[in-house]
């Protein structure tokens, strides 16, 4: 039997950057009674809280909760509080190297910008071979609303819902 699902957030538990509904709720809460769940996503901490946990009781069922925001860099568990295990964070040195970096890199030759969402950063990390190797997909995000979605979970075999293609 399986131990542990992983979900992505925006796309497969909801519409993207919208909450779940009271169904994807329901099962949600119905699913952690059984077995271990995870969700991912792009967005940071305050973005889980306003689409998922908001919606979701605050019980012990949320022990059998993790949360991964920002593509999984930062890693939270419940213990009857939500607590931060890990965050891979940026210091100033490199996020002005990659800020400094992104203007070259989005005018280069021969590039073809991409459908963005998030401004200039977010498109290129996803349009890159950096967010590809990451999860992203080419061009662009893969998941269930966009053309040509789907996909496995590196190392994990068939996806449970719909996630970002591997390259």
């Amino acid at each position: 039997m399986k131990k542990l699902i992983v979900f992505d957030l925006d796309g497969t538990l909801a519409e993207s950057k919208s909450a779940i509904d009271d169904e994807m709720a329901a099962r949600l809460c119905d699913l952690l009674g059984v077995l271990r769940v995870a969700v991912i996503s792009g967005g940071d901490w305050p973005q889980f809280e306003k689409q998922v946990l908001s919606h979701l009781p605050h019980d012990e069922r949320l022990k059998q909760l993790s949360i991964l925001p920002t593509c999984g860099t930062k890693f939270f568990q419940y213990d009857g509080a939500w607590k931060k295990l890990y965050s891979e964070d940026f210091n100033d040195g490199g996020r002005a190297k990659v800020t400094g970096s992104l203007p070259k890199a989005h005018a280069a030759p021969g590039r073809k910008p991409g459908r963005g969402w998030g401004g200039v950063a977010v498109e290129w990390a996803w349009g890159t071979a950096a967010g590809r190797r990451a999860g992203g997909a080419p061009g662009g995000w893969g998941g269930r609303s966009q053309p040509g979605g789907g996909g496995t979970v590196r190392g994990v075999g068939p996806a449970v819902g719909t996630v970002n293609r591997s390259p």
